[in-house]
């Protein structure tokens, strides 16, 4: 009696913390809302739950995207008390040139008449990163191939050359220079002589005068004998040839770098963790596990079930601990169906999201049915079955019941799920060091 108790009580509290659950994280709000839709073409680094924004303010949030006529149809759940008008406009803005994006709002005008809910707002294009290095590219082949603005290399070794001409002419008119220079010194002797009583004064003149010259002597010497960057130019007849390969490479690059992003910026990792309590053998047990997603409707799952050390289990457990799972699985908009082995056996599984698309970060209600081990003879396959509620973007808490139609055990359970799009930013950035180390 004793024991039914607690199984009650124990029951009963995680029916409340699910109920409880729903309710905070699911689509309930006590403020009035109504909903608007736009339309956009590419909304990529939006997250669920966006923020709705009207001149820096919040005046709602995303509630749900779906995809129409190849384009991205966004639920925006507005504040009743914010009115908004038909010729108001909708747009993708980020925070900074890295920051979080938000959906921001222009309201419009009164004259042109009230959105109502269900009404579609007029939305305006955004640019993306991937957009502006394809933008800086295509201006960079335009002026290395000449199709606009000429060919930008030969003109830039023609100012080059010009430069070399004029070097070139001031070396010609060194003895010009040097007259001069013999003329001023001639000058100077002849003023020293004209007065005595000025003597000093014009004798510091003169010295200041042969020192300007001397250097100027130096200078064009400098120049004649081959020395400094000047004459470096003068005489490097590759340097239009240098210069046309380094452009050529930093096309090249900008190009690389834009592929890099837009492959990595596609796929999806994340490990979870889900402790269970089996309430018939009262025992608890884990299971670990990584997804890869390359799309929405395509993902591979491999994990371990029942993790456990041989050391620590009795003999009667040790054929059930550290059991295989290696899934590939296909998705729609809220289901998903997968098969491959399941706790060490062949299986097939389906999965339902009731609010959320069912490769959302963050799905508030699922449900998954398991069958496997269709080789038991007597009892037939194990069928398990759950439902589980999101309490944060990665702690669920659900309850399922394993074995379901021959020894059914309630079995009450905790899930971390968190995506790891730190390991997908890595591998972009290992793979641009290596294209750029090349």
């Amino acid at each position: 009696m004793r024991d039914q108790l607690k199984l009650g009580i124990f029951v009963f509290l995680g029916i409340m913390a699910i109920s409880v659950s729903i309710i905070a994280v699911g689509p309930f709000s006590l403020k009035r809302t109504y909903s608007v839709y736009a339309k956009f073409y590419n909304m990529s680094g939006v997250t669920k739950k966006a923020k709705v924004k009207i001149a820096g303010v919040d005046v709602g949030a995303l509630r749900a995207v779906s995809l129409e006529d190849s384009k991205a149809k966004l639920k925006l759940s507005i504040d009743k008390n914010v009115k908004l008008y038909r010729n108001g406009v909708a747009k993708i803005v980020s925070m900074g040139a890295i920051g979080t994006k938000y959906i921001e709002i222009i309201p419009g005008d009164l004259n042109s008449g009230e959105l109502k809910d269900g009404d579609y707002i007029f939305t305006e294009a955004s640019s993306s990163l991937e957009v502006m290095l394809k933008n800086i590219s295509t201006r960079v082949d335009k002026a290395m191939n000449n199709e606009q603005y000429g060919d930008m290399m030969e003109n830039l070794a023609n100012a080059i050359y010009s430069l070399k001409d004029v070097i070139q002419n001031l070396d010609s008119e060194n003895k010009n220079v040097s007259e001069i220079i013999n003329n001023l010194n001639k000058f100077s002797r002849d003023v020293a002589a004209i007065s005595s009583e000025n003597r000093e004064d014009l004798r510091t003149v003169v010295v200041q005068i042969r020192n300007i010259s001397e250097k100027l002597d130096s200078l064009i010497e400098r120049i004649s004998n081959g020395n400094g960057m000047v004459s470096t130019l003068i005489n490097d007849e590759q340097i239009s040839k240098d210069l046309k390969e380094t452009f050529a490479s930093a096309k090249e690059t900008v190009k690389g770098l834009k592929n890099t992003i837009g492959r990595y910026n596609k796929l999806q990792l994340s490990w979870d963790y889900t402790g269970r309590y089996n309430m018939k053998d009262k025992k608890f047990r884990s299971d670990v596990g990584i997804s890869i997603m390359p799309n929405h409707n395509k993902f591979y799952y491999v994990g371990v079930s029942n993790v456990a050390d041989h050391s620590t289990v009795e003999n009667s457990e040790k054929d059930n601990i550290n059991k295989l799972d290696a899934l590939l699985g296909f998705r729609a908009e809220k289901s998903e169906v997968y098969g491959g082995v399941i706790r060490g056996k062949a299986g097939v599984g389906f999965g339902y999201s009731f609010l959320d698309p069912i490769w959302e970060e963050f799905r508030r209600i699922t449900a998954h049915l398991n069958v496997y081990n269709f080789g038991r003879e007597k009892q037939g396959p194990v069928v398990d079955a759950g439902v589980r509620v999101g309490i944060t973007k990665w702690i669920y808490a659900g309850i399922a019941l394993e074995d379901a139609t021959y020894k059914t055990a309630v079995t009450p359970y905790i899930k971390l799920e968190i995506d790891d799009k730190d390991l997908a930013a890595l591998l972009g950035i290992i793979s641009i060091a290596a294209f750029t180390a090349k």
